[in-house]
């Protein structure tokens, strides 16, 4: 295996033969007049630098129930909250059960709101 010299620049180590690379892409990342901080894997995943929207803590998470409680409060939900907790499970746990039967649980809530039987699973 080959054997790689290695520099220290800004607190990161980088191959010898890497360094006018890092220094370059440094460079064009650096605040005017300023050096720019290390890159690290928090800097290049922009998901890391997306705020999380604010959260109710006493709102139904679905990543903390089973679908069966997950389907048995939208049996309950009106249509805004259904679709709170289904757009939950689609950006999170995305459990089959679940999301291909958005259509059908929005519907029932609809339902719901304008005083109908209801309707099962």
């Amino acid at each position: 295996m080959p054997e790689h010299k290695m520099i220290t620049i800004n607190g990161v180590r980088v191959r010898e033969d890497e360094a006018a690379r890092y220094r370059a892409r440094a460079r064009a990342t650096a605040p005017e007049g300023g050096q720019a901080p290390p890159l690290t894997a928090a800097h290049a995943d922009p998901r890391t630098q997306e705020k999380e929207p604010e959260r109710d803590p006493d709102a139904f998470d679905p990543a903390e129930h089973t679908v069966l409680q997950v389907i048995a409060h939208l049996a309950e939900a009106d249509e805004d909250e259904t679709a709170r907790v289904l757009d939950a499970e689609g950006s999170g746990e995305k459990r089959k059960g679940l999301i291909e039967r958005r259509d059908e649980f929005l519907a029932e809530a609809r339902q719901r709101a304008a005083g109908g039987s209801g309707g099962g699973s």
